[in-house]
């Protein structure tokens, strides 16, 4: 059932050395949410820990972390196992997170909380990269990034901390299979129209996009058709 962990190999990757422990559950949730380690597979905290050069302390420290927010479990002895959520899981999730984000989008572009689109749009820029480059784990990153700092104008730090928690449960499958395609291109390109929308104050608009966004979260980026409007 253990699946080898494929890790890129650029500096990026590294653990930088001021944030060992932050830095490994960034890595090593990115690899389990972008399902460069599969669902169902088992992982030393050897292994890793020499796949990130850094010593085991901690790395068992984040996969602590990791397993709180219901991506791992540890096995006393053995290591951990990727969970592997039900579909079941995955659709709530993606309920769950377009209840809170479309009708946050809309009240952010009605209330024009965003005066200075200059952080979003660099973000929007470096996401669109990432995807075209099919470099996943910063893809993912970046993607989390773009979306909580927009959720951050509410200025409410609980609706952060639940949608972020929402967003690490989730798996994307499909993202592999996607890499470079034109419709998974289009589907990134849905970032900078939502910005085009809340620039110009156009809140049904912007509802609109994120909601479509949302189904295709669950839909091809997770490798599932995609599902229909409700």
């Amino acid at each position: 059932m253990g699946t080898a962990l494929t890790w890129n190999d650029s500096q990026d990757e590294a653990v930088a050395t001021q944030s060992f422990r932050e830095q490994a559950v960034r890595i090593i949730r990115s690899q389990i949410v972008s399902g460069r380690l599969e669902p169902g597979s088992m992982h030393s905290i050897g292994a890793i820990a020499e796949k990130l050069n850094v010593s085991i302390t901690p790395v068992r420290e984040a996969l602590r972390d990791l397993a709180k927010e219901g991506l791992i479990e540890m096995k006393r002895n053995r290591g951990f196992l990727v969970r592997q959520p039900s579909n079941k899981e995955l659709d709530d999730i993606v309920q769950i997170r377009s209840m809170i984000e479309v009708s946050s989008v809309r009240e952010i572009t009605e209330r024009s909380l965003i005066t200075d689109f200059t952080t979003v749009r660099q973000l929007c820029r470096r996401t669109d990269a990432y995807a075209a480059a099919g470099q996943w784990e910063e893809f993912i990153e970046a993607d989390r990034e773009f979306h909580l700092t927009i959720l951050s104008a509410l200025n409410n730090s609980k609706l952060l901390e639940v949608v972020g928690s929402l967003r690490d449960q989730s798996r994307l499958l499909g993202l592999n299979h996607l890499a470079g395609t034109e419709l998974f291109l289009e589907s990134t390109k849905e970032h900078s129209l939502l910005l085009d929308a809340m620039e110009a104050g156009d809140a049904g608009r912007a509802e609109e996009i994120m909601a479509s966004h949302m189904r295709h979260v669950r839909g091809i980026w997770a490798g599932l058709d995609e599902p229909s409007d409700q």
